[in-house]
């Protein structure tokens, strides 16, 4: 299903959604931005680690490539240290910056470049970050006549609605957008498959064998949800 101007969303990411991430990495030159959406705790990160693998097994970048991930919540309340540390700085950019540095998109280049948490950018971030997806360039901090280029594939994503939280001219410029359903949302199948392999992957870790009770898998496999932890009362989209 096609939403105009907002990339095509897929809320069930096995198969069809897994094949949109594999065909949008892979797009000649460079990929097409993805973005992931969907509660914390649901794998996003882990799919944004597994599309690198993908890249790297196909020999569609080299095996050194660089795969970054940045929590753009971590600078929520520093943006100008978010831009400092993506675009790089010049000396005397800001206090405290003591020597010219390059960025992590300069460090990334031929690489991956994952950006989590992404509706906690400020729009003058967001400005800055689709200005580069559209030239390949960029200016470090406190140097303006002076251009810097990249060349790395990007990944987003976010926990809230991306169609709220981030600017119309960003989104237009994101042509994937994948959801990954929660564990209530999946079917018991589903559901009961996940469990198994959570414990498989326990039995291995601890080579011991694990054994549950009735109520226990009844649990584990209700689609219902529980309590989550109160998100700050100070969190907001921008």
């Amino acid at each position: 299903r096609q939403q105009p101007g907002a990339g095509q969303r897929d809320h069930h990411p096995s198969p069809g959604g897994i094949d949109q991430i594999k065909a949008a990495i892979s797009y000649p030159d460079l990929g097409l931005p993805v973005l992931i959406t969907g509660e914390s705790g649901v794998g996003k990160s882990y799919l944004a680690s597994l599309a690198y693998e993908y890249l790297v097994n196909k020999k569609i970048i080299s095996i050194d490539a660089p795969f970054t991930t940045i929590n753009c919540s971590e600078y929520s309340n520093n943006p100008e240290l978010l831009l400092a540390n993506l675009f790089g700085h010049k000396k005397g950019a800001y206090t405290g910056a003591v020597s010219d540095n390059k960025g992590i998109l300069e460090a990334t280049n031929n690489g991956v470049l994952f950006l989590d948490e992404i509706h906690a950018l400020k729009e003058e971030s967001q400005e800055k970050l689709f200005q580069f997806m559209d030239k390949g360039k960029f200016h470090r901090l406190g140097e303006n006549d002076k251009w810097y280029e990249s060349k790395l594939r990007l990944i987003f994503a976010t926990t809230e609605d991306p169609q709220k939280c981030l600017l119309k001219t960003l989104l237009r410029r994101i042509p994937v957008i994948v959801e990954i359903p929660s564990l209530y949302e999946r079917s018991e199948n589903e559901r009961v498959e996940l469990m198994c392999s959570f414990f498989r992957d326990e039995e291995v870790y601890l080579n011991k064998k694990i054994e549950i009770s009735d109520s226990i898998y009844r649990m584990l496999t209700a689609a219902q949800r529980y309590p989550a932890r109160p998100k700050p009362p100070d969190r907001q989209c921008y």
